[in-house]
């Protein structure tokens, strides 16, 4: 048997990795400028005039902020106070952490879907909706053995999104248990994008049943939905599911060019950069600050990742 010897002085990078540290510099400082101008977004919060000191408009982009470096509570207070970004906003003094914790009480999802509408447009060509689990458990081994707080099971939670396949921004986000069937939330999202007019909706066999052909059909949209290879062709209530199941019989290739059924990973990419750049676990405890957290992700997403 032969051996092969690794010649060290043969060896030659293929890829040279450089980093334009000023290109860089330039591109956050700039996205934490777009979060500052967000103000102006959220003046709605500070109505009716309260007797507090700090203004919820303010304590909200502070959220933003916790997010988008995936920091704590106190991390961001501190960095509020040392970087001076409480002048930048215009406030007398920095708050504690404990004043920006106390911020999610009031919030709402209506108000935080009614600000990220203001960056979608009313009308789309392809629509795309999936989901996905987010951890909500972040304590590590040691702490795990240390303290006897073993789970019997891994607490997730499912986050539901459509997404506008073309410009990447999502449109709308639901947070259910992890258990929760995808189809059963499909009626649920369209029914809160009453205000948006989509042509094609996407989704992948989860999808399949007739109850969801019959509400993107009432939507006004066509359905983009592959069905199951053992599908009847019986309508049973549901033409439009029949004419998928016959169009895809007769000639696949032909209706995955026609729905374009290949842009349907752009939701797959999508989750994959929100994860990436905010975190793969959820910081709240409790389900309604979750809710709130996640429409916090997307608003940063859609103004941060994809602002056109």
């Amino acid at each position: 048997m032969q051996k092969t010897r690794q010649q060290k002085d043969k060896w030659e990078r293929n890829k040279e990795v450089s980093i334009d540290w000023k290109h860089y510099d330039e591109s956050r400082l700039s996205e934490c400028k777009r979060i500052i101008d967000l103000t102006t977004v959220f003046q709605e919060l500070d109505k009716p005039v309260q007797r507090r000191e700090f203004r919820l408009s303010h304590l909200t982009v502070l959220l933003m902020f916790k997010i988008l470096f995936s920091l704590s509570y106190r991390s961001i207070a501190n960095a509020t106070k040392d970087l001076c970004v409480y002048q930048a906003l215009g406030m007398k003094r920095a708050p504690c952490y404990n004043t920006i914790q106390n911020t999610m009480e009031y919030l709402d999802t209506w108000f935080l879907s009614h600000i990220n509408s203001l960056y979608i447009s009313k009308h789309i060509v392809l629509g795309g909706i999936d989901s996905s689990g987010m951890k909500t458990n972040r304590k590590g081994a040691w702490v795990q053995i240390r303290f006897h707080k073993f789970q019997k099971r891994r607490d997730f939670k499912k986050i539901h999104i459509f997404v506008d396949l073309d410009s990447k921004k999502i449109i709308y986000c639901l947070v259910t248990k992890g258990t929760a069937s995808d189809h059963k939330q499909l009626k649920k999202i369209l029914k809160k994008c009453d205000w948006i007019r989509v042509d094609i909706v996407l989704g992948d066999k989860g999808y399949d049943t007739r109850e969801c052909f019959t509400e993107i059909t009432k939507h006004g949209s066509i359905p983009g939905i592959k069905v199951r290879k053992n599908a009847v062709r019986k309508s049973r209530g549901c033409t439009s599911r029949r004419k998928a199941v016959l169009a895809q019989q007769k000639d696949y290739d032909g209706w995955k060019k026609k729905v374009h059924a290949t842009m349907r990973c752009v939701v797959e990419a999508v989750f994959s950069g929100t994860k990436r750049r905010f975190g793969e676990h959820l910081f709240s405890l409790k389900a309604r600050f979750r809710r709130i957290e996640v429409w916090l992700r997307t608003i940063l997403w859609n103004v941060l990742i994809y602002p056109r």
